[in-house]
């Protein structure tokens, strides 16, 4: 630029100081202010009939500038925009695989304990298969004891019918023979009373 007295004396000196405030800014500071770096830009624009060599060198810079911010500045955004999205969804995809992995870790262990667990059970049973064996043969051969015991069980209460029948029936005989006792008592006695007199007639 000119010395400062030029500069004091130019009336784009506001705009120039404005831009060059801004121009501090860092560049992605910046893009977010395209619009108000673009008013500055285009009110010393408006001077340019009126500046020096040096300040139309910096117009030059700052509308080249000013026009790549404006072309580019919200592709730019988008794109950045879309890549932290991006890497948004990529931590969010990377936390649930660690998720699944860590989660599919903990089913293999329980899978394992299953798996181990059924090796025991299927030990067991093979053992209670070897003992049951035994057992079977002895159900077996209870079931045939029961079947011979029934059996005998059963010819045996048929027995016992016809047993109680002829005792029913010798029950019945009894009191005949009961009756006819007595009667035979009493003719013995009679015979015993007539021989008693048999004799005593004969002395």
């Amino acid at each position: 630029m000119d010395s400062s007295s030029s500069c004091a004396q130019s009336p784009a000196l506001p705009a120039i100081k404005q831009i060059r405030r801004m121009l501090c800014m860092e560049t992605e500071e910046l893009m977010g202010h395209v619009d108000d770096f673009s008013e500055f830009v285009k009110e010393l624009n408006d001077y340019s009939w009126r500046l020096n060599k040096k300040e139309s060198f910096f117009l030059d810079c700052v509308l080249r500038f000013q026009k790549g911010l404006v072309a580019d500045a919200s592709f730019i955004s988008t794109v950045e925009d879309v890549e932290y999205c991006h890497k948004e969804v990529v931590d969010v995809v990377f936390n649930q695989t660690e998720l699944v992995k860590e989660t599919m870790c903990v089913h293999e262990e329980i899978l394992a304990l299953c798996f181990n667990e059924e090796e025991k059970v299927n030990g067991r049973i093979e053992v209670l298969q070897k003992e049951l064996k035994p057992l079977l043969k002895r159900k077996i051969a209870l079931q045939d004891e029961i079947h011979n015991d029934v059996t005998k069980l059963v010819a045996r209460r048929h027995s016992l019918v016809r047993h109680q029948d002829k005792q029913k029936k010798l029950g019945e005989d009894l009191h005949q023979i009961m009756a006819n006792s007595e009667a035979a008592k009493k003719c013995k006695h009679a015979l015993e009373d007539m021989h008693h007199e048999a004799v005593e007639a004969a002395k």
